[in-house]
């Protein structure tokens, strides 16, 4: 049976601009060809049928009632109570919304969700589709990040993105350089909670508006950028200011000091997804992060959207 309706949204990654996007940085984001679709399909029985399936298996079921949907007023501490609460924060913005249930919702996954590439916030941009509600608003009810993501999930080219508030300033970019077939995502196996990262930023970090401004030029140089040494020039200069704005030595230095190439911390630092650029073959990076255990690797053209 095919479903009455049917959403899908772009994964992420977030190239500049980690933390300090929070307070305004402009940053350099870029769509993924992995994404979360949200099928709808009619139900007889009164309640929500709530079915996700993450690269082919299914891994949550369960019903929702119009009550638990009214009464979940917080996150909660389960995967079926974030679904109520971002159910409910999507009817504060469309009353309309779910006024009668007898639905099965089926979310597709074709990641693994513990990559940190966006499973929180292409839901909430389906469900924005869904309940036909600004992406952003519905994020900020829901979420303490940028909103970065919920921009990348609903474009198709990378992006530069400056926060504010429900409408960012967002702008859709080329980054037509050389070496892309030098760029590498290597995932760390270390699934970071944004919402946690963000909060420990906010509570112990101070910072000016020149670090803003600085993270925010990167971000320009970056994408305009159309030769490798300059690359791994700003790439360096951005993992020193972050490193000092945490307090914390960049990625390179600690765990990969012999590397030849340049290497950045995308996201949250710690976890998730590494970038490195290099002049080495193909093989010998895989080699080179095999030997570490680091065996999730994709080029650019494997993973970025419109990279061909």
């Amino acid at each position: 049976m095919n479903p009455s309706f049917k959403y899908y949204s772009n994964a992420k990654f977030l190239i500049t601009g980690e933390y300090l996007v929070l307070q305004g940085a402009l940053a350099f984001a870029v769509p993924l060809k992995f994404g979360q679709s949200l099928e709808i399909y009619p139900m007889v029985k009164n309640e929500l049928q709530w079915i996700a399936i993450e690269k082919g298996k299914e891994w949550l079921n369960f019903s929702i009632t119009q009550q638990e949907i009214e009464k979940q007023t917080t996150k909660g501490e389960t995967k079926k109570s974030f679904v109520c609460f971002l159910l409910n924060k999507a009817k504060t913005l469309n009353p309309h919304f779910l006024l009668n249930l007898g639905l099965q919702i089926k979310t597709v996954i074709d990641f693994n969700r513990n990559w940190g590439l966006g499973s929180s916030s292409s839901l909430i941009n389906n469900v924005a589709q869904w309940a036909k509600v600004n992406p952003y608003e519905l994020h900020s009810l829901v979420s303490n990040g940028s909103g970065y993501d919920v921009a990348c999930a609903n474009y198709c080219k990378p992006i530069l993105f400056r926060q504010n508030g429900n409408h960012p300033t967002i702008y859709p970019v080329d980054f037509t350089t050389s070496f892309t077939n030098q760029i590498y995502f290597i995932y760390q196996g270390n699934k970071q909670s944004s919402d946690e990262s963000v909060n420990h930023f906010l509570n112990v970090n101070t910072f000016s508006q020149s670090n803003v401004d600085s993270i925010s030029s990167l971000s320009k140089k970056i994408y305009k950028v159309k030769n490798a040494s300059d690359f791994d020039l700003f790439i360096e200069e951005h993992e020193n200011r972050i490193s000092k704005l945490l307090g914390d030595s960049p990625i390179k230095l600690k765990q990969f000091p012999d590397f030849k190439g340049s290497i950045k911390s995308l996201g949250a630092w710690g976890g998730d997804f590494l970038m490195i650029r290099s002049d080495l073959k193909k093989k010998e990076v895989h080699k080179y992060f095999s030997e570490k255990g680091f065996t999730t690797i994709f080029s650019w053209d494997e993973i970025i959207l419109g990279a061909n």
